[in-house]
Formats: C-alpha cells, structure tokens, sequence
C-alpha cells in the first residue's frame, strides 16, 4: 500500500511538472510589418502595432509578411494567412539570432560577429488601436494600419493628450533633425544612402532610430539611416551604391551596413 501511495505521488508530481502554466511575461515583439498582424482577442481580431511585446498565448494571424523578434534574438518570419501562438515558435528557446551575421564593408558582404542587443528593450507594451483607423466596414487596410501606429515622438504619446491626431501633423524633419524614438515603431527609413531593391521575398530595414519597413518585390527604395537589414532563406536583394556598383544579397543574413 506504501508504496502505491509512492509510486502515485510519482506520477502526480511528474504530471504537474508537464503541465507547467506558461509564463504570462511577454516574450517578443513585432519587429517590421507589411500588412497587418491581427491578434485574436475572444471573438476580434485586432492589429497588432509595430513594437508592440507580445505574450506567449498570442494567438496571430499575418495579412502580409511580417517579422518577429523573440527576447532571447529568434527572428520568425510570417507570410500572408500565417497563424502562430506567439509561445510555440521554436525560434522562442533560442539565445541569440538565427541568421548568419554579415557586416557591409567597403562595397563587400562580409562575416561578422554576432550582434548583442537587449532586445526586450528595443519593444513597448502599446496595444491601443485609434478608432480613426478603422474603416467603415471596421476592418484595417495597410495605410490606414501605419498611419495609426506612426508617432514621431514616441509609442509612449500615442493615445495622450498631447496627441491632436493619429499620426504626424505635419511632414517630419529631414535627418538629422528627425526626433528619436526610444522604441521599434513603423517609419520612414530616410533619404539617400545605399539604394536596395528586392528581387526575391521580402526584406526588412531598420534604421539607427528603430523605425522599421518591410521592403517588397521590385521596388528601388534609398535605405537613408537603414543600419540592419534582415534578408529570410530564400529572400534576395540588390543594395546599389551612389556610383552605380550594385552588390547581391541572399539570405539568410542578419546584415549590419554601419
């Protein structure tokens, strides 16, 4: 009889072990998005803003492709009509990035070291979505998606009284006059620089002030204060230099240009 009592006790403690409740700490962020990423809330399905944390029990749903960066360095790479709950991931368990690290030098790709960065405070907790941009029928299109999450001056001032409007009141300042952002958000990448165009998948482009976009298909865009570019398996892209030398880029690669 002992030792049933012990052997159940056993298998009681092995179950509670498996059964283990998931951590209710945010885990990752929404690095860059070209489309919305909607979150399921109940019967809703939201959108998520750019920067924002995520928890691990997010259940998401990608309208376009979409980057995700988990605390340990993961990046998880979604495409239109993906779902994920943001804590199945494998790239969750990682530390440090998943990409080869690859530096610009000198109109060349080169190996690098593996970039640290604290990333979970590179995000924010904002989850507020502005009425104005929902459309009539209460659904999202992609302009209206960043032009509601777009704050020049911080996502700490989105919702407050300070802001008159959703998005900037007036065309931002060219660089460097540009105010910083002390988080990832959605922006304009700047004027001039290297100039890249996408010939395969997508690519995403971060600058030295954490504005991020996601770089599509057969677009020429000047990457301006671009200081990171993330290219997925899969994904090339074309960086031309201001004397026309035009330099391919296959992924994966976790690409520092400064």
């Amino acid at each position: 009889m002992a030792r049933r009592l012990v052997g159940c006790l056993l298998v009681a403690s092995t179950l509670a072990a498996g059964c283990k409740e998931r951590s209710d700490k945010p885990i990752a962020g929404l690095l860059a998005a070209g489309a919305p990423v909607l979150r399921t809330v109940g019967k809703q399905k939201l959108p998520v803003a750019v920067g924002a944390q995520l928890l691990p029990d997010e259940q998401l749903t990608a309208t376009g492709p979409a980057v995700l960066e988990y605390f340990g360095g993961g990046l998880h790479f979604l495409e239109d009509g993906d779902t994920l709950e943001v804590g199945d991931a494998d790239e969750a368990k990682l530390h440090g990035v998943n990409l080869p690290s690859r530096r610009w030098e000198s109109g060349q790709v080169r190996e690098a070291p593996r970039t640290m960065r604290l990333v979970a405070a590179r995000y924010t907790d904002v989850q507020v979505t502005p009425e104005s941009s929902l459309q009539q029928d209460g659904t999202y299109s992609s302009a209206q998606y960043f032009v509601a999450f777009f704050t020049p001056n911080g996502l700490s001032r989105l919702g407050s009284e300070n802001g008159k409007a959703d998005g900037p009141s007036r065309p931002l300042p060219p660089p460097p006059f540009r105010p910083k952002v002390p988080f990832i958000h959605a922006g304009a990448l700047g004027e001039g620089g290297l100039v890249a165009t996408v010939e395969d998948g997508f690519v995403v482009a971060e600058t030295d002030d954490l504005a991020t976009a996601v770089l599509l298909e057969d677009r020429e865009v000047p990457l301006g204060r671009t200081v990171r570019l993330v290219v997925p398996d899969g994904a090339e892209v074309v960086l031309r230099t201001a004397d026309g030398q035009k330099t391919e880029v296959e992924g994966p690669a976790d690409l520092r240009l400064r």
